[in-house]
């Protein structure tokens, strides 16, 4: 199975390439603000460099927030797009858990924050290990105080660790991970992706055998996760802009792979009549 994952809801736009549960490829960049635009481009150049085309994806998966809301709504909208073109599901994983996936097991307690503007950061509580990751409590988001406060001793602070959050943990005691500006944390989407559709196929089963209609089966799909409600409602501007173009680069890439498709038939079975007695 060849999973491809999106993430734009930080200012590391990033893409990654599952096949059969191993990263392949993944490539990221640096912003000045979060948006899809150039999501597209990044997936054409990693399936490029392991030999796959879009026709060769089973699963689209996508970071869904805490983060930048433009950022946010254009990746959501590219996988969605995608994904109906292609004909397979789209999961959507939540940032802050893969921020903390490549952490999980060194600590009793993680806490991963994000930088949310405003004076504060995104943040969340994860315990287990790789196998079992699981977030404790809600997503929130708070002041860098607050953040620590409640921290007990041996846990550990991860993700995109502001200096002024790096430096209070400091002082209170508290290990903080290495916070890289291009962590690779895209391939950690379509691993925890990949587990859900997995999770979601063991409870399909589990309802078949209750519902013979299959009724009240879960469905896969990506919802944004905000934790706090947007300053505005719709995006303005260039950030609406791109979104709007990133959703027309979708058509012109699912157009392309028709045609190209179609192409094929048509040369095999030009083939086939040409063999033929």
């Amino acid at each position: 199975m060849n999973v491809l994952a999106l993430d734009s809801s930080t200012t590391t736009v990033g893409v990654a390439i599952l096949s059969d549960g191993e990263p392949v490829a993944e490539r990221a960049q640096t912003v000045k603000r979060p948006s899809s635009e150039g999501l597209l481009r990044l997936a054409d150049d990693a399936l490029g460099a392991v030999g796959l085309t879009l026709a060769d994806l089973s699963l689209i998966a996508v970071a869904t927030g805490p983060g930048s809301f433009n950022g946010i709504r254009g990746g959501i909208a590219t996988a969605e797009g995608l994904a109906l073109a292609l004909g397979v599901p789209v999961i959507g994983v939540p940032t802050l858990d893969a921020l903390a996936y490549p952490h999980a097991g060194r600590a009793p307690l993680l806490r991963v924050v994000l930088p949310a503007g405003r004076g504060e950061v995104y943040t969340a509580s994860y315990e287990g290990t790789w196998a079992d990751v699981h977030v404790v409590g809600d997503y929130g988001v708070a002041s860098p105080v607050a953040v620590l406060e409640d921290l007990p001793p041996g846990s550990l602070l991860c993700g995109r660790i502001p200096v002024e959050v790096a430096a209070l943990a400091e002082r209170r005691g508290v290990s903080c991970a290495p916070s890289l500006a291009l962590s690779a944390t895209t391939a950690s989407v379509a691993v925890l992706a990949l587990r859900r559709m997995d999770a979601m196929g063991e409870q399909r089963d589990a309802a078949d055998i209750e519902n013979e209609d299959g009724m009240g089966q879960p469905g896969s799909g990506a919802r944004p996760l905000y934790v706090r409600r947007p300053g505005i409602t719709r995006p303005k501007g260039r950030a609406g802009i791109m979104i709007q173009a990133s959703e027309r680069q979708v058509d012109r890439m699912a157009l392309g792979e028709r045609e190209r498709q179609e192409g094929q038939a048509g040369e095999d079975s030009a083939a086939g009549r040409s063999v033929a007695p």
